[in-house]
């Protein structure tokens, strides 16, 4: 994953460095979601004037995947909210990022740098289960968690986890995400203050 795309940014992108051993990260077995060469991608269509998403894991070191991406945006409260991020770059409509640091284990995903510091999804998550953030006043919280294969997820049924985060950050009101332990984060949603919704699937290949 290394140049995430732009909205998509703007959940994994928020990641900082962390410490062993505390509620901010997660233990586990290193997944192969996290590998080099495994790559996202999202739909081929536009998507609220967003399109062109890759991104790529490029480097994995002791348990952090460094992703670098990019995506292409002619939406301009997208990229107003994409400048305040650190490590954002925009030309004109492109908007790319890189060394985004994530960790993927079998227990779960962690955000790592540049900010809002701690674990994304835990999955034995239990629904009302939170994940604290470093340095935020801001949780995740797990909303929903699958029983059975009820997601459709390209030509599969799978189970997943919904975790929201009510992040109030520079014109984004809300991130949602719906995670599988197997393929990663399969779809964000972003509520932006204006009420407006963008709804992004995603997909993990290669490693996969």
């Amino acid at each position: 994953m290394k140049k995430l795309f732009s909205i998509l940014f703007i959940s994994s992108i928020l990641f900082w460095g962390c410490e062993k051993d505390s509620d901010f990260t997660i233990e586990g077995d290193q997944s192969d979601l996290g590998k080099v060469g495994t790559t996202i991608s999202s739909s081929t269509q536009p998507i609220a004037g967003i399109s062109n998403f890759s991104a790529e894991v490029t480097s994995l070191e002791d348990g952090v995947s460094s992703i670098d991406g990019e995506v292409t945006i002619t939406n301009s409260v997208v990229k107003q909210i994409l400048s305040n991020v650190s490590g954002v770059e925009i030309s004109g409509d492109k908007v790319s990022a890189r060394d985004v640091e994530v960790k993927f284990t079998s227990k779960g995903i962690e955000n790592k740098y540049p900010f809002f510091q701690g674990v994304l999804v835990n999955y034995d998550s239990k629904v009302g289960d939170t994940y604290p953030i470093k340095d935020s006043k801001t949780v995740r919280k797990v909303i929903y968690k699958s029983t059975t294969d009820d997601y459709s997820y390209a030509f599969y049924k799978i189970k997943i986890i919904t975790i929201e985060h009510e992040i109030n950050f520079n014109g984004l009101k809300k991130i949602t995400y719906w995670v599988n332990h197997k393929y990663g984060v399969v779809r964000i949603e972003f509520e932006l203050d204006n009420d407006e919704k963008i709804t992004m699937p995603f997909y993990f290949g290669s490693n996969i």
